[in-house]
């Protein structure tokens, strides 16, 4: 049963770095249609309404919290959605989409350490090995993208950075409250946290009042919606169900696959080119995944024996 539920949390974890990755280059487009903190509330209403129809047609009951489910979950709220959005749609203004997805890459590396720190994640050789591996080949798909454009932009390398950081340590609350409360319920109150956040915060900004602001073409529109469901809502779900299912630094290998997918859509979509090395990188990444993800197994084996 709980070989199962891993099983079906994995492949939950592939599909949203599948669409993680697409929507970096996505969430650029509309940054430029948008002002940053507008941008990052309509998606984030957007997303919380689709999690609560999911929670009222699957019949899931939202849970009263208590006090320090309400603390670990405002925190929670306040990193991965309101902090990490900000930082991530500025940084990618200021930056490249490139820069970001290197900067995304990051999050196994400080999630293992996170999760031995905090949680006492084994930080074995095996694992270690797997994420540096998986990192590399990340990079290596990253830095043979067709144009990729790699550089130091100061401010918006920062950002991203921040905004990894943020979503890591989002996760560590989430972790707090994993097991006692469903993903579902998870996602519906971090949501809702996060989407009152934004909203005070854009009612702050002049442009929140001027009509002109709300109106761009139909398809920014159109792309605004498909990303807060596909990107936002389900993404955020699957990945806090993965957090709880196969922990911290298990759920943050998967992060490896997020460049993969980037490339397959600019392949897909915007008619990139692929070149021997982003042969290697796949293979880097997918080895180091393996490699981790199957030590992580095999260690809670030998804890569930013992």
């Amino acid at each position: 049963m709980k070989a199962a539920a891993e099983r079906r949390a994995s492949v939950w974890l592939i599909y949203t770095a599948c669409v993680w990755g697409a929507n970096v280059v996505v969430l650029k487009a509309m940054a430029n249609e948008f002002a940053i903190v507008h941008l990052s509330a309509i998606r984030m209403a957007v997303a919380f309404g689709c999690i609560a129809a999911i929670c009222r047609l699957t019949g899931h009951r939202i849970v009263r919290l208590s006090r320090a489910q309400f603390g670990w979950l405002s925190a929670a709220a306040a990193l991965m959605i309101y902090a990490h959005q900000l930082l991530l749609s500025q940084g990618l203004v200021w930056s490249t989409a490139t820069n970001g997805s290197l900067a995304l890459s990051l999050n196994p590396v400080l999630s293992v350490l996170l999760g031995a720190a905090l949680f006492g994640e084994r930080l074995s050789f095996a694992r270690m090995a797997g994420v540096t591996l998986g990192l590399l080949g990340a990079g290596i798909v990253v830095l043979n993208r067709s144009g990729a454009d790699l550089h130091i932009s100061g401010w918006g390398d920062a950002l991203m950075i921040a905004a990894m950081l943020a979503y890591v340590a989002g996760g560590a609350c989430i972790r707090h409250v994993g097991g006692r409360i469903h993903p579902l319920v998870i996602g519906f109150y971090t949501n809702l946290f996060g989407t009152l956040m934004l909203t005070v915060h854009a009612a702050f900004t002049p442009s929140f009042w001027q009509v002109d602001a709300w109106f761009p073409s139909a398809g920014v529109w159109l792309l605004v919606l498909l990303s807060a469901l596909f990107s936002t809502a389900l993404g955020n779900l699957a990945w806090n169900n993965g957090i709880q299912r196969l922990g911290l630094a298990r759920t943050s290998l998967f992060i490896n696959l997020l460049p993969l997918s980037g490339l397959l859509a600019a392949v897909g979509f915007l008619h990139e080119r692929l070149h021997p090395a982003h042969a290697v990188g796949f293979a880097c990444v997918l080895a180091g995944t393996w490699l981790a993800f199957r030590n992580g197994q095999a260690t809670q084996r030998v804890a569930a024996a013992s």
